[in-house]
């Protein structure tokens, strides 16, 4: 049950992107270009974030979003594997990719807005 529930939760939320999207390919493709679409807002937001910090402060960033990429890739890699050989697989991994980067955002947003304060 808990996993048709998290399947039909990604399915959902994937295929809210492009209602015209048909086949497993489209619903893939839609999904990659929908987490491409979120990692340039991160990337943007990333470096906007980098402006604003001292120094020393920087080195910490850089650090701690290499260490969160290599945490999103591994956790979105464990959260597709239940589908290994599937065709849905990419899409699940697109989807927590984009959900698990929406997140990223969220935060740095929240570091920008306080040290802007």
């Amino acid at each position: 049950m808990k996993k048709t529930l998290f399947l039909v939760t990604f399915l959902f939320s994937t295929l809210s992107y492009n209602a015209n999207a048909q086949t497993q390919a489209e619903m893939n493709e839609t999904a990659f270009k929908s987490y491409q679409k979120v990692d340039t807002e991160l990337n943007k937001v990333y470096k906007h974030l980098l402006k604003v910090l001292e120094e020393d402060e920087i080195k910490m960033l850089v650090k701690a979003q290499k260490d969160w990429i290599k945490f999103r890739d591994s956790h979105c890699e464990f959260e597709a594997h239940e589908y290994e050989g599937g065709s849905i697989q990419p899409l699940i991994r697109l989807t927590c990719l984009e959900v698990q980067t929406k997140k990223r955002i969220e935060d740095l947003q929240s570091i920008l807005k306080n040290r802007e304060n």
